[in-house]
């Protein structure tokens, strides 16, 4: 169940990261100006042209940010609260192992009043211990990495936008 939550998280910032590379290329592709700020588009370049270059799920947010509307461009949406709930999912694992090791340990004490019989009871309640706590390390190990990888590509998106933010004041002044 951790790793297909932590798929979940990771397939959706994969196509978060693919968005902000399709952005960053189409910013790349507008004329090089020798840096003059205040140009327009020219070259048969319109804006409705050139945000045909930018990927789909970006176009909306991009097209209202260049003509003035302050917003924010899409952000992950699933990623945060997987991230959460992977740690959440690794304590429920342990609580789980936990109440089975008990009852193991419960049932071993029953069994009987030897030492050597009572160790051998309680030698698989202990190993189930291991797994249950096992569950924890991978549940906030996966947290970690997936909250890690989010705040990457939130860090990518944030200098897209900026990248995006100067071409408004420069190329897309017009608009």
């Amino acid at each position: 169940l951790i790793a297909g939550v932590y798929i979940v998280g990771v397939t959706e910032l994969v196509f978060y990261q693919r968005d902000t590379q399709g952005l960053n290329a189409a910013l790349a592709s507008l004329p090089s100006r020798g840096g003059d700020r205040g140009q327009s588009l020219s070259d048969g370049i319109t804006l409705e042209s050139w945000l045909e270059r930018v990927p789909a799920s970006l176009r909306q947010a991009v097209k209202a940010r260049l003509v003035g509307e302050e917003g924010m461009l899409p952000a992950p949406t699933l990623s945060p609260y997987l991230a959460g709930l992977l740690v959440m999912l690794g304590l429920m694992g342990t609580f789980v192992g936990m109440v089975a090791t008990l009852g193991g340990a419960v049932q071993a004490l029953e069994g009987g009043t030897e030492l050597s019989a009572i160790r051998q009871g309680l030698a698989a309640p202990i190993q189930g211990l291991g797994m249950a706590f096992g569950t924890s390390v991978a549940g906030v190990g996966a947290s970690a990495m997936l909250g890690l990888i989010a705040a990457l590509s939130r860090r990518d998106r944030l200098i897209s936008a900026r990248a995006l933010a100067m071409h408004r004041d420069g190329y897309f002044r017009a608009y």
